[in-house]
């Protein structure tokens, strides 16, 4: 008698370890900083790349005062999100090693630094690091920790601790659901089938209708049909398989299922109900193989050995080519074509753990996608083959970009040079010495003026001018003979000098703080004059300097820029024959899944025959 596949029950009571383990952070309330805002921009865009970029240059540039921890507990999940264990758990290791930071921050260090070891199926690590998240913690953290707990019990058979964790764990509207399913699972390991029916119907209950909580439904009806099955309930596991969504993911194993729960209670009629529709479904599907077989294995317990006889062959035919579809398969994907799909298919969007593959094509290459993708290690390689090809692209944007920088930097000299011909006239005729000795000879004359009380020495030109006319005049009058006439002219002289020197002397003071002044303003417009012309001086000096330096800095990014991408092109490379070998492995695995079918149904067909002709020579007695 055929059995359920191993590989089946297997995927089933596994399939808690497969929920997603990523810990859904709280969004930030408020956001301080302007470049953490720039961050988180692109960070809720899923465009992790250019959230590492930009988070990157805020921290070496000081611009985040305000969310120093948040920005490297941040900066260590998004290398996490690109498998960068290595340089995420140094960033979570500091954290933790800084005494003065909070609990929170603490407790969200360990739950990273136990999904690093989760991911690296270090179970003992993350183990150990999950269970150092104690004490107050927001409710996204604590469900994180639960969930990631709760999983590590399970993978170690410790599922009566795994019950009591999930028991006595609070949880958001979010996870609620994936903590229950993983409580069903731990109480049906238990052998406690009434309860986990009960977590697993509360799942199924729920009105939520997004295609993941659709599907987790499907997992829990599923995981609760095979224990049933498993312990010989196989009314009940019929119930719960047939409440599998027809056109779901998970339908194939649940149609098996069913067929194997009303074959074992001896119902081959009922079990060829959903057999018969499996069976008509694509081929690449293990169930679908597997319902090949199970179809005339019916008939023939029927004893409708005509039709059982007719459906080996058919199997046999349709398993034969299948068989010749993988190679096919396989010759499409050494020759490249997987590759070339996922290139011409890339999203070029880097976003980290949330890249999809979707392709839809009738290639070779891509009609066991589904199958492929169902592995961790095929999954991982899809992603980093994704990754890869999205940093070429950036690498090639910045080579090409970085050459703007030698546009700037001609730019500069150009502009340099048509300055240099006015900035070297000025140094050479520098006219600060001369204004330096009359500044002096200034200051020695107001001295002296104020030193004697010299009020003519504070006197205006014009005022110099009326003076020495007025001194030439009386001069004049004294070489006339004394007569009336001349004796009035020296009147009016003598009285035109009193005027003037009546204003010297009542100004003398103001006049003498004014002089003060601009000799101040003027020593002071000296010394900018000092300070332009060293700049100058010295901006000649740097500008010839920094335009090597400029020059040397570009061209020591662009032989980086190159090694990195010599280095990216290598791994690249080699990631597509890694890809390459993971597919075709996986495909050769099929083929000899196959060949064991084949292998059977042979057997079974001569079976068959056998049952066929002695069941003949009872009715002829």
């Amino acid at each position: 008698m055929l059995q359920v596949s191993c590989k089946i029950l297997l995927s089933v009571f596994l399939l808690a370890i497969s929920i997603q383990i990523a810990a859904r952070d709280e969004a930030p309330t408020s956001v301080k900083d302007l470049q953490y805002g720039e961050m988180l921009f692109y960070y809720f865009q899923q465009d992790y790349f250019n959230s590492i970029v930009h988070l990157g240059i805020a921290q070496q540039q000081d611009k985040l005062p305000n969310h120093g921890n948040e920005a490297e507990l941040m900066m260590g999940g998004l290398l996490l999100s690109y498998g960068m264990r290595n340089s995420a758990r140094d960033i979570f290791q500091d954290l933790l090693d800084n005494k003065n930071n909070d609990l929170s921050v603490h407790n969200r260090a360990w739950l990273y630094l136990a999904k690093i070891s989760y991911q690296r199926a270090d179970l003992a690590g993350a183990m150990d690091a999950i269970q150092h998240v104690q004490g107050k913690m927001t409710p996204s953290t604590r469900t994180a920790t639960a969930n990631l707990h709760s999983l590590l019990l399970l993978q170690q058979g410790r599922n009566k601790e795994a019950i009591e964790l999930l028991e006595n764990t609070r949880s958001g509207n979010y996870w609620t659901s994936y903590l229950k399913y993983n409580l069903g699972i731990a109480r049906m390991r238990s052998g406690d089938h009434a309860n986990a029916a009960h977590d697993f119907d509360s799942i199924t209950s729920n009105n939520a209708r997004s295609a993941e909580n659709k599907l987790l439904r499907d997992k829990a009806n599923l995981a609760l049909g095979y224990s049933y099955l498993q312990s010989g309930e196989t009314v009940k596991s019929r119930q719960a398989l047939e409440q599998v969504r027809l056109e779901g993911a998970l339908s194939n194993k649940a149609l098996l299922g069913a067929g194997w729960a009303s074959a074992d209670a001896d119902d081959y009629h009922r079990a060829l109900v959903p057999w018969t529709e499996l069976s008509s479904r694509d081929t690449a599907d293990p169930a679908v193989q597997e319902s090949l077989l199970a179809v005339p294995y019916a008939l023939s317990k029927m004893q409708l050995y005509g039709r059982a006889v007719q459906r080996y062959k058919q199997s046999i035919d349709a398993l034969t080519e299948e068989k010749r579809k993988l190679d096919k398969s396989i010759v499409a994907i050494r020759d490249g074509q997987l590759l070339r799909h996922l290139q011409e298919n890339d999203t070029g969007s880097g976003d980290g753990w949330l890249q999809r593959l979707n392709l839809q094509t009738d290639s070779p290459a891509l009609r066991y996608q589904l199958s492929l993708m169902a592995s961790h290690n095929f999954q991982e390689a899809v992603k980093n083959y994704r990754d890869l090809a999205f940093l070429e692209k950036n690498l090639a944007k910045w080579a090409s970009s970085i050459t703007a920088y030698d546009d700037m930097l001609a730019t500069r000299k150009t502009r340099y040079k048509s300055h240099l011909p006015a900035a070297t006239h000025v140094l050479q005729n520098n006219p600060l010495p001369s204004l330096h000795h009359q500044q002096a000879a200034l200051t020695d004359t107001l001295r002296q003026v104020e030193s004697t009380g010299d009020i003519k020495g504070l006197a205006n030109s014009n005022e110099k001018r009326q003076l020495q006319i007025l001194s030439s005049i009386e001069k004049q009058l004294a070489e006339l003979p004394d007569t009336p006439e001349v004796h009035n002219l020296k009147t009016k002289q003598k009285l035109l000098h009193g005027v003037i020197y009546w204003q010297l002397n009542e100004e003398y003071k103001g006049r003498l703080w004014k002089t003060r002044q601009q000799l101040a303003e003027l020593d002071d417009l000296a010394n900018q004059t000092n300070q332009a012309i060293s700049k100058l001086q010295q901006a000649e000096l740097d500008t010839t300097t920094g335009f090597s330096g400029f020059g040397a800095r570009i061209s020591k990014q662009k032989a980086l820029l190159s090694e990195l991408q010599k280095r990216t092109d290598r791994a690249f490379i080699a990631q597509g024959e890694l890809l390459q070998q993971l597919a075709i492995s996986e495909l050769e695995a099929q083929k000899k899944r196959i060949d064991i079918y084949v292998v059977q149904a042979r057997f079974a067909l001569a079976q068959t025959y056998d049952s066929s002709i002695n069941n003949a020579a009872g009715e002829e007695k």
